[in-house]
């Protein structure tokens, strides 16, 4: 990639993710298959029968299965002014490119959620208060890693917003 394209990526997901991914996709695709086996409409009662159990867990097991093989990636078009979160489930990559506003600088900073779970989050601010998020973890230290590979590809400063009240720039 040329200077104004920039690609950051979560990487690859380690092998006993994607075992366990596979495992959780087979078992979707097996319970999907019951489902539609039993799947049976009678024409007597012109009734469904149709047993939910199988399809209730495939739904279930669904989200967990790409939770554990979706890879995140940020690609940035500085020529274009663009930049695209895309997702990659394998070989198959989604996401569309949206405009880029001028960023002022990049901040990480803790946050609390509703059910006391503590993430960091790495944002763009541009137009004095506005921001986008880019990325999120559940630890700290990947939070900053990534909050400096995109304030140096972006040649904008970070700011290190993880302890409240005691910000400070990183660069």
């Amino acid at each position: 990639m040329g200077k104004s394209k920039i690609l950051l990526s979560e990487g690859n997901r380690p092998l006993w993710q994607l075992v366990i991914a596979s495992v959780l996709y087979t078992g979707v695709i097996v319970l999907l298959f019951i489902f539609f086996r039993d799947f049976e409409f009678t024409p007597e009662g012109k009734a469904l029968r149709i047993s939910f159990d199988p399809l209730t867990v495939a739904l279930f097991l669904l989200p967990t299965a790409l939770a554990f093989s979706l890879v995140k990636d940020l690609l940035f078009d500085l020529d274009e002014k663009k930049y695209k979160e895309q997702y990659s489930l394998g070989a198959i990559k989604f996401g569309r490119w949206r405009q880029l506003p001028e960023i002022e600088y990049v901040s990480v900073f803790r946050q609390l959620k509703a059910n006391g779970d503590i993430i960091f989050e790495v944002n763009l601010w541009y137009n004095r208060n506005k921001h986008f998020n880019v990325y999120e973890h559940l630890e700290q230290a990947p939070a900053i890693e990534m909050g400096k590979a995109v304030s140096t590809a972006l040649n904008v400063r970070l700011r290190d917003a993880t302890v409240p009240n005691k910000h400070k720039w990183l660069g």
